[in-house]
């Protein structure tokens, strides 16, 4: 039986009901505390829990000082990443935490520099490297299968923002918020898998960003209110073994509920992986005298994936070694750099070189 850890959540809102829901299948997982700005939230998720309502903190900074509380999951808007990181890093508490790293790059930087003076157990949770099919293409192309990739394609579409979906101005199209819009949603994800999947490093970027809908109504009064943040970019990166990767990303792709997809075209077949079917990936591979190709479906189990919950709960414990598979900080950091060199190439229309880290 394995010892039981006590965690605290940050923010409760439909991503952390996912992590809560996760969570709950941990052998030796207690949720003891549980923050945020809502009471009717706090009382709601507090009541089902049976957190006691000492333990139901409106502060975050009182919720990681509370010494019962071993590790925190922190599920909250972006402007607030910078000061929980910061709060944990200073109390040596372990943190699992949603992506982007932070808001802006110079927020990455202060916590990068508090975490190699003080480092922690700390997980940024890029939950693509999670899935059964993600993983197996991971493990593919690092077993030379995919041989040298000449080139990928990369996009994650949504349809949540359609002009037709009439959706109100909600923290993630302001830019006090959220930094970057689709970008740093979406983007970071795609920037994310890609380097992940192959294990290369983007050295240059290039990169247009738009705003589709330039206004949206504000959520209570229906009084238009503007919008400072793309929901739509797209970029190219040269890696430094010399691919070339095509990124796309909208909240605008009407008909695509959550359709992030990978394409690597290699010098010996092209690998296809996506949400869409996260189990199953499509091989195609030339016949052997070469004049044809094949394609093969193949399936993965669902076990074959990674389980960040399960993993935070043996970081918090100490019993084993960190698995390298999960994105830690300076992952997190490494990400945030690429976010803001697309930013830099879409305002100077040119090509920019990623700066050393």
């Amino acid at each position: 039986m394995s010892r039981q850890v006590s965690i605290g959540v940050i923010g409760l809102g439909g991503m952390a009901r996912y992590h809560i829901e996760q969570l709950e299948k941990v052998e030796g997982v207690s949720i003891v505390a549980l923050c945020d700005v809502s009471e009717e939230a706090l009382a709601e998720v507090g009541g089902r829990l049976n957190v006691p309502e000492e333990r139901r903190y409106r502060d975050a900074q009182a919720l990681i000082a509370d010494a019962e509380v071993e590790g925190i999951v922190a599920v909250t808007p972006n402007d607030s990443h910078a000061a929980i990181l910061l709060a944990c890093i200073a109390a040596g508490k372990p943190l699992l935490a949603e992506k982007p790293l932070t808001r802006t790059l110079d927020e990455a930087r202060e916590v990068l520099e508090a975490y190699r003076r003080n480092p922690i157990p700390l997980l940024i949770n890029f939950s693509y490297r999670n899935g059964p099919a993600f993983q197996y293409a991971r493990r593919f192309v690092a077993e030379g299968k995919l041989g040298r990739i000449n080139h990928l394609f990369v996009q994650y579409l949504q349809d949540w923002g359609s002009t037709a979906k009439n959706t109100p101005f909600l923290w993630r199209f302001d830019e006090a918020v959220t930094g970057t819009g689709t970008l740093g949603d979406l983007g970071s994800h795609m920037i994310d898998i890609a380097e992940y999947l192959t294990g290369g490093r983007m050295a240059e970027l290039q990169a247009m960003l738009t705003t589709i809908v330039p206004e949206r109504p504000h959520p209570r009064t229906g009084e238009p209110v503007a919008v400072k943040v793309d929901d739509f970019a797209c970029f190219n990166a040269r890696f430094a073994d010399g691919a070339v990767g095509v990124f796309q990303t909208s909240r605008n792709a009407l008909g695509s509920g959550n359709q992030h997809e990978v394409a690597l075209f290699g010098e010996k077949g092209t690998l296809r992986v996506s949400t869409l079917n996260d189990r199953q990936l499509v091989w195609t591979y030339p016949t052997e005298d070469g004049r044809e190709t094949a394609t093969e479906t193949i399936d993965v189990a669902e076990s074959e994936g990674l389980n960040p919950w399960a993993e935070f709960a043996e970081r918090i414990r100490g019993d084993r070694p960190a698995s390298p598979e999960f994105a830690g900080l300076e992952d997190g950091y490494r990400n945030q750099l690429l976010l803001e060199t697309v930013v830099r190439a879409n305002a100077v229309r040119a090509v920019v070189p990623v700066e050393a880290e």
